[in-house]
């Protein structure tokens, strides 16, 4: 996958996380497909600017809510750091350690998250782990999910016939 390609789904999925999934909710809890895809882009896809992108990103999932403006922005860069010193010690062929990355970013990412919305919506910690711990779990399925698709799109040599 070319960085162009990669740029090219990072908009769509923006598109289709700031339209489509904010009205769809399991539990009041809304799916993050930016996230594998952050994921899937730092491990596999050698392109310079993730940080750049991801930083775009971030912002533009801020404006949908002003409450909580800044922590997507942050949350993407702390992963992004995250991300990079963490990559050159796995190898994401072997599938736990595909697992473990996949639920450490999405708990450093949902803990970031809901400890922020805990401190500005003064809500029960209670509320706040039980959320934790729901989107960790769906979003963690559905990274595994996502990220394996892309793989095996990455796996697959598309090359024209020379008939």
């Amino acid at each position: 996958m070319t960085a162009f390609l990669l740029t090219c789904l990072t908009l769509i999925s923006l598109y289709y996380q700031s339209l489509i999934l904010n009205e769809l909710t399991i539990l009041s809890y809304v799916p993050s497909i930016i996230l594998p895809l952050m994921i899937y882009s730092h491990f596999y896809v050698n392109i310079s600017y993730h940080s750049v992108l991801f930083f775009l990103v971030g912002l533009a999932l801020d404006v949908n809510n002003p409450q909580l403006f800044g922590i997507n922005t942050f949350a993407f860069m702390v992963l992004s750091y995250l991300i990079t010193l963490i990559k050159n010690h796995l190898d994401m062929n072997i599938s736990a350690n595909k697992l473990a990355m996949i639920s450490l970013c999405n708990g450093a990412y949902y803990l970031l998250y809901y400890l922020v919305s805990m401190l500005v919506f003064k809500q029960a910690l209670l509320h706040i782990s039980l959320s934790f711990i729901i989107s960790l779990i769906l979003n963690t399925v559905l990274s595994l999910i996502l990220i394996s698709v892309l793989d095996f799109l990455r796996m697959l040599k598309f090359s024209p016939n020379n008939e």
